[in-house]
């Protein structure tokens, strides 16, 4: 019974010596720049879940958005047939995806900073749309009716999305935390009349908020 006893001091001593839960949630915000089919663009990106083994894991849901009104590129399609007497139009390009997050993290600097590798597995799709006076089709139809005509039914794909890199946090310690990511963003199998791919890499900053240690006799109570 003695080693039994004195393991379960052991724990209790740690338990006291450091306040902050094992498990909490977590969640986080950022804004990325994307360099994907060819262009640049950016977007909002977002997780939330919990936090397990003192932040060593993450688990959760996880998505990210590149929106067509906020990012101006444009992509020529050139037709055949001419639309409202144009022989090419310039489209924009929306998505996003969602999916379940895994984070495994290390705390460097005495926990003052961590370094974590995110991974996104999840599904989503971009797609290419008409804009400005040309979603005003010459018949009435709805311009997404257009959009699949105009582009042979593969204005837009979707499939299984793979997202994941290097992040780096600053202030490990408190409740709220800038955050520094490169990562590498993949739609499986993407293929649109446009588009044979729509991969790339991205850089993200953002801010996560996390539960600190508590305010008596613990070290988050010093800082």
């Amino acid at each position: 019974m003695t080693p039994m006893i004195t393991l379960l001091s052991l724990l209790c001593a740690s338990a006291q010596a450091d306040d902050r839960p094992t498990t909490t949630a977590f969640v986080a915000l950022g804004w990325r720049g994307y360099a994907m089919a060819d262009h640049l663009s950016h977007g909002p990106a977002f997780a939330a879940g919990a936090s397990l083994f003192d932040d060593r894991l993450r688990l959760g849901l996880g998505g990210t958005a590149r929106p067509g009104p906020i990012n101006p590129a444009t992509f020529p399609l050139d037709l055949d047939t001419p639309y409202k007497g144009q022989h090419t139009l310039m489209l924009r390009s929306d998505g996003g995806a969602t999916g379940l997050l895994i984070e495994a993290g290390l705390p460097l600097a005495h926990g003052t900073l961590r370094l974590s590798t995110p991974l996104l597995l999840g599904y989503g799709g971009y797609g290419f749309y008409l804009v400005g006076e040309d979603r005003e089709t010459p018949d009435g139809r709805k311009p997404s009716a257009w959009e699949d005509a105009l582009l042979a039914g593969a204005d837009s794909a979707f499939g299984v999305v793979v997202d994941g890199g290097l992040q780096l946090t600053w202030g490990a310690d408190r409740v709220v935390r800038p955050t520094l990511a490169a990562r590498y963003h993949a739609v499986l199998g993407y293929e649109a009349t446009y588009a044979d791919r729509y991969a790339g890499p991205s850089v993200e900053l953002g801010v996560e908020v996390l539960p600190r240690r508590g305010g008596g006799s613990g070290e988050g109570g010093r800082r």
